[in-house]
């Protein structure tokens, strides 16, 4: 009897990975991929968050990451799988536009959420994007993006109005809105919405220099709350990111008051990435109705090792508001073993858990489908 069940849990433990393996996902933050061929420098700088020249005899392959997307990457794209060392030489060989036809199909995302407020013309358009991956494109509005193209703009002297113009046009055919207020300000400023006065002055004494770089917490914090008039998801950087964001000031904790009142106004909120985070945004997304989360960036950084981000994040986490991302930008090869790793930690944990008798089969299978692509659709009204 005891042989019969095991065997009866084993096939259960087979058909989750099977199905997490083949189901759709929603890519609920990401970019879009480089229109050229990278040089070998920029290729690497890509693969992680780390800035300036490396010392002789290291690469920025031999890590995680690099370890991650040559070891899933190279099979699909020269036929075998192939060194670390070798990966970027037979690459090149490759037009870029043969490897986006690679990698963006055989990540099996059926919509990516795409920020676009960061690349320009470096990057393929969303269309193109679109067709290339055989999946549906979704824009996210930068907001940072509509304020530094005012200012920039010349147009200062009514930056409130023009703002709340830029917005409006900006929103159209939108899902949603995103920050990068940690990066700038930090998370530990005052939230509180400032009125229309304080704005114009803080506007009013920047400098020319500051108008390229928005940093202004008054200002911040006034974009927040614009961009809140329109009740859709908006984004938030947390944690993990390049040297440029200070990660002491990216805690997820600073934004409670925010967040009570977008629970009370009905707007969702999104936590990215969220390492060294994780248990916090889920803490907080148990505690409040509104806000949701994803673990993107931090799962293809820590390539295998990803899994850890995912389980911290599902202790308190409801599943009905955890997310799949990838947070991919410029090399197709992210958006492709981003999702690999992403099944592969899904499958690891949820198997177990059926495994053991913690999770039931049918809950197993409703619950990796509202993580991949449900929980997404539901919030983005796709």
């Amino acid at each position: 009897m005891e042989r019969e069940l095991d065997h009866g849990t084993g096939r259960l433990v087979r058909m989750v990975c099977e199905h997490i393996g083949g189901m759709p996902l929603v890519d609920d933050h990401v970019h879009s991929v480089l229109r050229e061929s990278p040089s070998e420098e920029r290729f690497e700088g890509l693969l992680c968050e780390s800035a300036g020249p490396l010392g002789r005899g290291q690469s920025r392959l031999d890590s995680q990451a690099g370890f991650a997307l040559v070891s899933n990457c190279s099979p699909l794209l020269f036929g075998k799988r192939c060194g670390a060392r070798e990966y970027f030489g037979r690459r090149r060989r490759i037009p870029e536009s043969e490897i986006d036809g690679v990698f963006l199909p055989a990540a099996g995302v059926s919509d990516w959420i795409v920020d676009p407020g960061w690349g320009g013309s470096e990057l393929v358009g969303l269309d193109e994007m679109s067709e290339v991956s055989h999946g549906d494109v979704h824009r996210l509005v930068r907001l940072e993006s509509v304020a530094e193209g005012i200012l920039l703009g010349g147009r200062c002297d009514d930056f409130v109005g023009a703002f709340r113009h830029g917005m409006s046009e900006a929103a159209e055919g939108a899902v949603g809105f995103k920050t990068i207020c940690a990066y700038r300000c930090g998370l530990d400023i005052d939230w509180r919405r400032p009125s229309d006065d304080a704005v114009r002055e803080r506007v009013a004494a920047m400098t020319s220099g500051e108008r390229s770089r928005l940093s202004d917490p008054v200002v911040c914090s006034f974009m927040l709350h614009e961009a809140m008039r329109y009740g859709r998801p908006i984004q938030f950087h947390i944690g993990i990111g390049d040297r440029d964001v200070d990660i002491r000031h990216s805690n997820p904790f600073d934004l409670r008051d925010l967040l009570v009142e977008a629970e009370d106004s009905g707007v969702p909120i999104v936590l990215l990435h969220c390492w060294p985070y994780e248990r916090e945004c889920g803490y907080l997304c148990q505690n409040f109705t509104n806000v949701y989360m994803d673990v993107g960036l931090t799962t293809y950084l820590s390539g295998n090792q990803g899994i850890d981000a995912i389980r911290r994040a599902l202790q308190l986490c409801p599943f009905s508001r955890f997310m799949y991302s990838s947070d991919a930008w410029g090399l197709p090869e992210q958006h492709f073993f981003s999702a690999v790793l992403f099944r592969r930690a899904l499958a690891c944990l949820t198997s177990r858990w059926v495994e053991d008798g913690s999770w039931d089969f049918d809950d197993a299978i409703r619950v990796v489908d509202l993580i991949g692509s449900g929980n997404a659709r539901r919030l983005y009204r796709l």
